[in-house]
């Protein structure tokens, strides 16, 4: 039987970054009864708030891609057309931001932050549509920050001392058709220091294109 593994290795570098995201996706012929490929624009925004009062700051566009497995509790009583329930993994890259935030400092900056993200929903899938709520952990792979101060420097994110790498929450998606909506709520908090609270917010519009069915 094929296999279809994604994974990402240990991570290493001269902070001896361990590895903060391990994510496996596994699914046989047998069992997966839809692979899609997927991929659009996500507005998004990072809630900052500084002693339970929220800060100014702007959402920004980015954009994302990946693939997900339609996996059934039971494969062989599945039925599209009837419809049933099963996890609906996704495996993807996806891009947040925010723009003239104040969460790394006192100088207003745009922020962009590359993820790679890994969503575990829980779904009911009938013919075209399907719903589904699960959470979602990822990995910041990628950062920069331009300050709206001065020249307008653009700089790479110091991760571990500005921002915290790891972002999770809960995700939410619908899918019509080859089209699928999704908003997530970050849960984590990737503010460093004393600098108040950071939290994640992105709504994604994609289409889905099945490669499996």
């Amino acid at each position: 039987m094929k296999t279809l593994c994604f994974y990402t290795a240990s991570l290493t570098g001269k902070k001896s970054w361990t590895a903060l995201l391990l994510c496996c996706i596994f699914a046989t012929q047998a069992m997966a009864q839809q692979i899609d490929i997927f991929g659009g624009i996500n507005p998004s925004g990072i809630r900052h708030q500084i002693d339970g009062n929220r800060q100014d700051a702007s959402g920004k566009i980015g954009y994302h891609f990946g693939l997900s497995v339609f996996v059934p509790f039971n494969a062989k009583k599945y039925d599209s057309d009837n419809g049933g329930y099963g996890f609906f993994p996704a495996l993807q890259y996806i891009k947040k931001g925010t723009v003239k935030s104040t969460i790394l400092g006192p100088s207003v900056a745009d922020i962009k932050i590359g993820f790679l993200q890994l969503n575990l929903p829980l779904s009911y899938t009938s013919g075209m549509y399907g719903i589904g709520i699960g959470p979602y952990v990822g990995y910041a792979v990628s950062g920069q920050k331009k300050y709206r101060v001065g020249n307008g420097a653009t700089e790479k994110i110091d991760f571990g001392n500005e921002l915290k790498r790891i972002d999770y929450g809960i995700g939410i998606h619908m899918n019509i058709s080859i089209f699928r909506i999704q908003y997530e709520l970050g849960l984590a908090n990737l503010a460093t220091g004393n600098n108040g609270t950071a939290k994640t917010r992105s709504l994604s519009l994609s289409l889905d294109i099945p490669i499996m069915q």
